[in-house]
């Protein structure tokens, strides 16, 4: 390959060629494993360009022997390969410590293998803007905008006030609210809020060490780091070393004691020095039992917060700015319509735009409210208060407050059986238009004068501010109804 097979081209400034090469390996080895071993793009440097007696060389700098070792031997080869392709098989490729001369290259062969070191994982370069020209890079323009939003992509409204306040107070007095917990309903927002923490702490808290994953992540790297070798102290060092460390879908855990265990001793870590914590979830603390009692209470012992799904001006500005980053103009009267008809789940609103916006393009007809609505027929449907049946609100109801199927159409009147089942009744009206003598049957063949009556009791301990024993705790009425609606997505 000649250099003008390559992607370099003689015009690029240097630090597009370093970008290139950054993006591409970040393309073959994964933006955490770059961000763990090469730390940032400043570790990469190119010299020699002017110099027609030497030969152009791309310096891979370290800042520990131990680290430069580890880079060379695992990403050698992916390093030879990108440089070959960006600049060039002329181009030399050196391994060499941070702050050292021309004259103090190090010879790798005679690099002791220290134990001793710890691995930086910084993260002081937000990336390339969205503008930056970076030649091949791997990365899509979505996959760059979702590494790069930040707080203020996030529309919290007047229901999640409580939320933006810990937010602030997060980035403010870090590991001051550690651990600090998120909950709500699926499509509420939770991991692109976790991301945009993450993203933003990296940018206003320069150096500091932090990283985002899932729950299921967490998992498959702790079960590969158990395979031998020195698998588990680096995963130790890695995760109990950082400033903060953000974990999503804490409840896929359920089950996994090995997992559960390192976990625990992970926050402890990471709590006790000072450091923070972020954890999402689809129920409160009090409700992770399933997790151990140890970890719901670690949990419970920082910020609990609960996110809401966005009203209807949130959802109007999700929609504006979804409409935005697709250079799409939709009329406001079909904005709205969108945001009037589906009212939770806010991927759906995503998915909305994209169809209409892929309808415009094959059709290049300009969307009415008429033609959104046909065109989106099987979304709306979705989201009707028509969309639910006695079936889904029974398993919701079951589920939330702890009874099984058996027992909420039994004859039982132990309190929290009865209670179950009048709430069941009571969604039934309310979200299937089900006559109350088709409800009365179907929960234990009751009359329908049964069922008249637990949707007056229900509704009298709403209004009344009453609460409803469960096996955790006792919750008022219109929280237990609001988070079962929440699970069933009407409402």
């Amino acid at each position: 390959m000649s250099p003008q097979d390559s992607t370099f081209r003689p015009g690029l400034e240097t630090r597009d060629i370093v970008n290139t090469i950054a993006d591409q390996l970040v393309a073959r080895i994964g933006a955490d494993r770059f961000e763990l071993w090469f730390s940032n793009r400043e570790s990469i440097s190119l010299s020699n360009l002017e110099n027609d007696s030497a030969s152009p060389t791309v310096s891979i700098f370290s800042e520990t022997n131990f680290l430069l070792h580890r880079v060379q031997t695992t990403f050698g080869k992916d390093v030879r390969e990108v440089v070959d392709r960006v600049c060039g098989p002329h181009y030399q490729i050196e391994y060499r410590l941070k702050d050292t001369s021309e004259s103090e290259r190090t010879d790798l062969s005679e690099l002791p293998e220290s134990r001793d070191v710890k691995p930086a994982i910084t993260d002081d370069d937000p990336g390339p803007s969205e503008n930056q020209t970076t030649g091949l890079s791997g990365e899509n323009n979505y996959a760059r905008k979702r590494r790069l939003r930040g707080i203020n992509s996030f529309c919290f409204g007047p229901d999640n006030r409580l939320i933006e306040t810990g937010v602030q107070q997060l980035f403010e007095r870090p590991g001051e609210f550690s651990p600090f917990f998120i909950f709500g309903p699926t499509g509420s927002g939770k991991s692109h809020l976790l991301e945009s923490i993450t993203n933003d702490f990296r940018r206003r808290r320069s150096l500091k060490r932090c990283m985002c994953l899932s729950a299921e992540q967490f998992t498959s790297e702790f079960v590969g780091s158990l395979r031998g070798g020195t698998g588990l102290p680096m995963f130790r060092r890695k995760y109990r070393d950082l400033d903060l460390l953000a974990i999503d879908d804490i409840h896929f855990f359920a089950g996994k004691r090995a997992t559960l265990g390192e976990f625990q001793h992970t926050i402890d870590n990471l709590v006790r020095t000072g450091k923070q914590v972020i954890v999402t979830s689809d129920r409160p603390p009090i409700e992770l039992g399933h997790l151990g009692n140890d970890i719901s209470a670690r949990l419970s012992g920082g910020l609990t917060c609960p996110i809401q799904y966005p009203d209807f001006e949130g959802r109007l500005k999700i929609v504006r700015r979804m409409c935005a980053e697709r250079n799409m103009d939709l009329p406001t009267n079909v904005l709205k319509l969108i945001c009037q008809l589906l009212t939770r789940d806010v991927r759906r609103l995503s998915g909305a735009v994209n169809r209409l916006h892929a309808y415009s393009v094959a059709t290049r007809q300009t969307i009415l409210p008429e033609v959104a609505q046909n065109v989106l027929c099987d979304l709306l449907s979705l989201s009707g208060p028509n969309c639910t049946s006695m079936v889904t609100i029974e398993q919701a109801v079951c589920e939330f407050c702890g009874v099984n199927s058996t027992e909420l159409k039994s004859s039982s009147r132990q309190k929290r059986i009865s209670a179950a089942r009048m709430l069941a009744m009571y969604l039934s009206r309310q979200y299937t238009g089900s006559a109350f003598s088709e409800i009365g049957e179907y929960f234990g063949g009751r009359s329908h004068s049964t069922a008249i009556a637990a949707q007056r009791k229900v509704a009298q301990w709403i209004n009344e501010g009453q609460g409803i024993t469960l096996p955790h705790a006792v919750y008022p009425a219109k929280e237990v109804v609001r988070r079962i609606e929440s699970n069933l997505r009407i409402g």
